[in-house]
């Protein structure tokens, strides 16, 4: 490539911008950047303006969206207590705490509002009000408990959930990431899954770059997520913007946001809130929130504000009207008050004068239905005559995305990137985060080493004779049983820590339940071969046992088997139970019985018959039978049969190899078929894993 020369104008130093994109090819603008200042000494900002024209030009633009709701009313969905089940009554704690002081039959009560594009609408109420149950019910989210009833529209239109979540992006109270990535590193993977079908590589770089610069993450673009428990990161705030900056990667018009100043101080819930306030303006997306208790300076930010007090619409509009509708009722705002604590505390529930309390916020809610705003309001909810039909759940998809074909073409899609696309960006997250945590595979490894050093030193050159033969079989065994408890209990763990990430990133539908099962079965594998063949060829060439090139395959082969269908019962574990507690208190249930049944603590020909089908379950068996094949059947005479040594074998000794697999009803023919079986396990239990979690997450939508 032949150097380009860079012609500068002659002005005020001060006044020289420089715009990158007349120096293309050049891709790595940050590169250019810092030659072009070494260069001319100058200091200067590249004008990204082509570049974000480039990229706006792919990426979905925002349409103008108007949310409105009217007629919402919401009834809590009651148990019949005597058709409860005992686990229902147990766990019920939400409903022991709440109920007692549920007086209302409606959570929401005729409910109504309108959401502007370019504004910032915060839902504020006294705890109780309805805010958190009304924005579920506008994200259609979490309804599994509720009887709804009433017209949630956009442009006028009636949606149902599948276009909500087509046109809305849904931020979350509490943050969840992967600790280990970076942000970068994180906004390319939410990157890759949400415009991997309909943008180029470098398209999503740019949005990246453009997303950071917008939220103010450049500066820890390369910063560690981090964790409250382990690897120290970014802060509250930075972590709430990477949440903003994952929603909006693909620009969408309307942005929910649950609490998002909550675990704040002042100053960073000032930060976020101005964030939001910025995209709001800036790109014009319809933004509504809950807030809780917001100070003075993030009350102001707000464009709107909607007051609920007993499932009801006290107010809705700005701040400044709320305070002449107070002021009005006899409630002025005092002197260098905080107005939201003030709007609050007068629509707050007293218990010892609960009567009065309510009929001042009844009394309130009935002045705004019948004030001229209130009535307005009404009338801009529902809309002309002509937008709903008889049937409320009847809507024109095609007049909401009027004018945005790219936006649309790019949201209708339920998946924004195809499944290999969504494969490889889980595996590539996931082998990341198994390089970064030590505890996943670090300190296993040296785990594995240490262990197979033990049993090496224990069973060190062991020599075959009357007197080592139930030596043997213990270090076959515990080859196998070992193999299977390194990493069970971990995998459980580490299954069900990820399990809450999981199930967000898909309900916000970025890749399907069998891309992230596959994935995660691709990024693990090499570790649950690579250590097992370490810890078994330790073993094998330290203690001596056969020494033969057949035996140590053999003998790493059943260590890797092992240790895999293990780890797929845990996986199967994880998948059913959901959390760490119930799945590691259920696990030993379920593997100890196999382990008894695993042929050397009791021969297979004493199990009592109704036991005998656990014996074909206990992969422990298998696995121990063929490791004591491989060995025993190379074995031609075992030497030192003496009274001593018939005593430490049960009153007999063993003329050969065979005699030891006589002993334990051993068969040579069911060598391969063992192993065939073990592979099947593997496979089977990993797909009655992957069914079990497809089950849990299809009942949690």
């Amino acid at each position: 490539m032949g150097k380009r020369s860079i012609q500068l104008p002659l002005v005020p130093h001060d006044q020289v911008q420089i715009n990158i994109e007349q120096c293309e090819p050049f891709e790595d603008h940050d590169s250019l950047t810092q030659s072009l200042r070494k260069a001319t000494g100058l200091s200067f900002r590249p004008n990204h303006d082509s570049e974000v024209n480039r990229t706006m030009s792919t990426v979905t633009v925002v349409p103008a969206m108007t949310l409105s709701w009217h007629n919402v009313v919401a009834r809590p969905i009651v148990k019949d207590s005597a058709n409860k089940t005992f686990l229902d009554k147990v766990f019920s704690v939400e409903e022991a705490i709440d109920g007692p002081h549920l007086h209302r039959e409606k959570i929401l009560d005729n409910v109504f509002g309108v959401a502007e594009p370019g504004e910032v609408l915060a839902l504020m109420g006294a705890s109780g009000a309805g805010k958190t149950s009304l924005l579920n019910i506008l994200t259609h989210r979490n309804l599994n408990t509720l009887n709804v009833a009433g017209a949630i529209k956009i442009n006028g239109q009636i949606v149902d959930r599948d276009l909500m979540r087509k046109v809305s992006a849904y931020v979350e109270q509490d943050d969840m990431f992967v600790a280990t990535m970076t942000v970068k590193e994180h906004l390319n993977f939410v990157s890759v899954l949400k415009m991997g079908k309909t943008h180029t590589p470098r398209d999503q770089r740019r949005r990246v770059r453009m997303v950071m610069d917008d939220l103010e993450l450049h500066r820890c673009a390369d910063t560690i997520i981090g964790s409250p428990k382990g690897t120290k990161g970014l802060s509250g705030g930075e972590k709430k913007r990477l949440a903003f900056a994952s929603e909006i990667l693909t620009s969408p018009p309307i942005l929910f946001c649950d609490e998002p100043t909550s675990g704040l101080d002042a100053f960073l819930a000032q930060q976020v809130v101005q964030v939001l306030k910025k995209l709001a303006s800036k790109k014009g997306m319809t933004i509504v929130l809950t807030i809780h208790q917001p100070s003075s300076q993030v009350f102001q930010l707000f464009d709107k504000v909607c007051l609920l007090s007993e499932g009801r619409t006290v107010f809705l509009g700005t701040g400044e009207q709320a305070e002449e509708m107070w002021s009005l009722l006899g409630y002025p705002l005092p002197l260098n008050f905080n107005p939201a604590d003030h709007f609050i505390a007068t629509l707050a529930i007293m218990r010892d004068r609960e009567e009065e309390c309510r009929g001042k916020a009844y009394k309130m809610c009935d002045h705004f239905a019948d004030s001229s705003d209130g009535r307005e309001l009404y009338r801009a909810a529902v809309g002309p005559l002509n937008s709903t039909t008889s049937n409320s759940s009847a809507y024109s998809e095609e007049d909401i995305w009027r004018g945005n074909e790219k936006a649309k073409l790019h949201a209708v899609q339920k998946y924004k990137s195809t499944w290999s696309q969504q494969v490889w960006a889980i595996t590539k997250r996931s082998f990341l985060t198994y390089y970064r945590e030590p505890m996943l595979f670090q300190v296993r490894f040296y785990q594995c080493v240490l262990v197979a050093a033990i049993f090496s030193m224990l069973y060190f050159q062991v020599p075959i004779k009357q007197e080592t033969v139930m030596n043997v079989n213990g270090l076959l065994f515990l080859t196998v049983t070992s193999m299977n408890f390194m990493f069970q209990f971990a995998v459980v763990e580490y299954f069900c820590n990820e399990l809450p990430i999981f199930l967000r990133e898909h309900f916000s539908g970025l890749y399907r339940i069998d891309s992230y099962f596959v994935a995660k079965n691709l990024a693990e594998l090499p570790q649950y071969i690579l250590i097992p063949v370490v810890f078994s060829t330790i073993i094998y060439w330290m203690t001596g046992i056969s020494g033969s090139i057949t035996g140590y395959l053999t003998y790493v082969l059943v260590a890797i088997l092992s240790a895999n269908v293990g780890i797929s019962i845990g996986y199967l574990m994880s998948c059913i139970f959901g959390t760490l507690s119930v799945a590691i208190m259920m696990l030993p249930i379920f593997v100890i019985p196999l382990l008894a049944f695993g042929g050397f603590y009791m021969k297979t020909d004493s199990i009592p018959s109704y036991f005998q089908y656990l014996r074909y379950l206990s992969y422990f068996n298998y696995g121990f039978e063929t490791l004591a094949i491989s060995e025993w059947s190379r074995v031609e005479s075992i030497p030192g049969c003496t009274s001593a040594s018939a005593e430490m074998t049960g009153g007999r000794c063993y003329k050969d190899g065979r005699a030891v697999l006589e002993s334990f009803n051993f068969q040579e023919d069911n060598f391969y078929r063992n192993i065939g079986i073990m592979f099947f396990m593997i496979f089977t239990f990993r797909i009655l894993a992957y069914l079990a979690l497809f089950t849990k997450t299809s009942l949690k939508r």
